[in-house]
């Protein structure tokens, strides 16, 4: 498109003119600067980092608490608890039953053949 096609447009297509004027008065102001002092309350606006030591600390209680939960029962022998066997054996049967339901199905895998 050379110049004049350009003109006879944008003397068509108002879409264009509207486009083209207002393209022309965001380019005639001025550029604005930002206010005094605005990036240091930014700055001071961000959440603080956490030192180093005080977030192992956090990371070393909260493993000392997932142990906690997860060892007493071994160490007072609920594990050996008739109940907790029987979970276990029918964990296992169910296991057992899906591995042999799920066998077959593997053998014919497009993949696999």
């Amino acid at each position: 498109m050379n110049c004049e096609e350009v003109l006879e447009h944008l003397g068509s297509c108002g879409d264009c003119r509207l486009h083209a004027a207002l393209e022309a008065r965001l380019l005639a102001m001025p550029a604005l600067e930002p206010p005094e002092g605005l990036a240091g309350r930014v700055m001071r606006a961000l959440p603080r980092t956490v030192p180093l030591g005080r977030e192992l600390a956090r990371l070393a209680a909260a493993a000392a608490l997932l142990l906690g939960i997860v060892g007493i029962p071994f160490l007072a022998g609920l594990d050996r608890h008739r109940a907790a066997a029987e979970a276990r054996m029918q964990g296992q049967q169910i296991f057992e039953s899906m591995v042999s339901t799920l066998n077959p199905l593997r053998s014919d895998l497009p993949w696999k053949r």
